[in-house]
């Protein structure tokens, strides 16, 4: 793939995204696959002419000027770690978040490894905030890890999020050359507290968690639970005390070791 062709095609055309499939058929490339490439240069491209250090002091300025005058001292007190952090952040935000497939990894396995990502972001996040957690190996099980607190266990479903702005508490319907998707066993089921305890969805681009406890899905109804927009589950993101929470109220316990 010659990179800077395909960049020049893009600036002959103006840099407009509705013409993004007609270069990639004219390098034989997918559509996505091309976008992903002009993102991830172009991010590059942008992040060298930032000085992150200065952007961040931009950012703490702009906070500063609208705290309360009642919440200066907290402010002061916490100003030097926040600065760092927003550092770090605005790296992240640069390069577009964590990097995507650049050893162009075959679609159909890295669909899968994908999945197998985000379950590995929330497992080293939970050990990482201190809860003893283990990811489950049998692919054919209905939850994706668990979660040992205060000798109570806790299954965990964890799905990825990248792009969408929504989750679903319904598995995907299976399909593919010569599957009947329409068959009953074939549709894809609601996801239940009879499966899981816990629901995560994970962002795939920054390792943002949403941590769900299914009391939640199952109270919602079945039109309802295939697509539940993120903006309605902001109380679930990076709760971690839903671990907790939910840990104390399930009547099972782990037998301690004797």
């Amino acid at each position: 793939m010659d990179s800077e062709k395909l960049i020049q095609a893009l600036i002959d055309n103006g840099y407009k995204k509705s013409k993004i499939k007609e270069i990639a058929d004219s390098f034989g490339l997918k559509k996505t696959d091309l976008e992903k490439f002009y993102d991830r240069t172009f991010f590059l491209d942008i992040a060298k002419e930032i000085d992150l250090q200065e952007l961040s002091e931009v950012n703490i300025y702009k906070i500063e000027e609208s705290i309360s005058d009642e919440k200066k001292k907290k402010f002061q007190f916490i100003k030097t770690k926040l600065k760092h952090i927003i550092e770090k952040s605005l790296y992240i935000a640069m390069t577009n978040g964590f990097p995507v497939n650049i050893n162009n990894v075959e679609s159909g396995v890295m669909t899968a490894n994908a999945g197998d990502s985000a379950e590995f972001i929330f497992v080293a996040r939970a050990i990482l905030a201190g809860f003893n957690c283990s990811s489950v190996d049998v692919r054919s099980s209905r939850y994706d890890a668990i979660i040992d607190y205060e000798n109570k266990l806790l299954r965990v479903q964890i799905k990825g999020i990248s792009t969408g702005n929504s989750i679903s508490f319904k598995d995907r319907d299976r399909g593919g050359q010569g599957i009947d998707h329409t068959h009953e066993t074939n549709i894809g089921q609601r996801i239940t507290a009879k499966d899981c305890d816990i629901y995560v969805a994970v962002d795939k681009q920054v390792g943002i968690c949403y941590i769900i406890p299914m009391n939640f899905a199952d109270g919602l109804s079945d039109k309802e639970c295939k697509r539940v927009k993120l903006s309605d589950l902001e109380f679930y993101k990076e709760n971690w005390d839903m671990i907790k929470q939910k840990a104390l109220s399930l009547q099972y316990i782990v037998a301690p070791y004797k």
